[in-house]
């Protein structure tokens, strides 16, 4: 098992390195630079100006460095070699953990140390008197690295999920470019419908990024819903793509 988890590892630990440093530096750069076109009262507001493009790209960030690798072995039939030595059940278990861990760390990574940049390395914000509201108020405003740490990681669970849902189209699918952008796709169409259905508390991306609303709109289940609607959404492809299109994993 250790072997396998480590083989698995070698193969995306480059692209997922690689995109780790490019994230983090972009996102540390935008966190010392666009706030000075706000007004604003912390510094930790900072990194929430300076990373908000990535609440709209993170399920790009969070696939297409790590899904390839399995479309590439169906396709050049690897997994037919793998099947003598390995279970394929257990085969794809340690790989979709590799991965799991891969998009963990492409998400929470670049966000906790653009955090830290924002909060300890750039210039102080010069604060002004306005009234303040904010989501968590008291956390974000007396505790923000602790804040800005834990929401990194819950960020980095979340990108867990739109990984998986990119992991069962590589599983089933035989088309690239449906595989790595499916899952951004979902998160567009599904903040759409949300929005025209007036259900914008429940968005997946104000679950990934609560300030994206009004603050007075969040609540728990406002971190809760989108979620559920993303694993419903993964276990109907497993369905629909296995039982009813009866695609297979292995070509034999």
């Amino acid at each position: 098992m250790s072997n396998l988890i480590k083989l698995e590892s070698r193969k995306i630990l480059r692209p997922v390195i690689f995109t780790t440093v490019i994230l983090t530096a972009a996102m540390c750069v935008l966190s010392c630079t666009l706030y000075k076109n706000y007004t604003l009262q912390y510094d930790l507001e900072a990194w929430e100006v300076g990373t908000e493009l990535f609440s709209l790209l993170y399920p790009l960030i969070a696939v297409v460095p790590l899904c390839w690798n399995l479309y590439y072995e169906r396709k050049n039939n690897f997994l037919l070699y793998v099947l003598p030595r390995v279970p394929i059940k257990k085969y794809l278990t340690v790989k979709w953990c590799v991965y799991a861990l891969g998009a963990f760390c492409l998400i929470a990574i670049p966000y906790m140390l653009s955090a830290v940049f924002a909060i300890y390395v750039k210039a102080p914000v010069v604060a002004f008197s306005n009234p303040f509201d904010h989501v968590f108020q008291k956390a974000f405003t007396q505790m923000p690295l602790l804040y800005g740490v834990i929401l990194s990681c819950w960020k980095g669970i979340l990108s867990i999920l739109m990984m998986t849902l990119g992991f069962v189209l590589a599983m089933y699918g035989r088309n690239i470019f449906v595989i790595l952008t499916g899952p951004f796709v979902y998160s567009i169409l599904e903040n759409y419908i949300l929005s025209i259905l007036r259900l914008e508390q429940y968005r997946l991306v104000v679950a990934f990024d609560p300030t994206s609303i009004s603050d007075d709109a969040v609540s728990v289940m406002s971190f809760l819903v989108g979620p559920a609607i993303l694993i419903i959404v993964i276990l109907l492809s497993v369905f629909f793509l296995s039982k009813v299109r009866k695609n297979a994993v292995v070509n034999i």
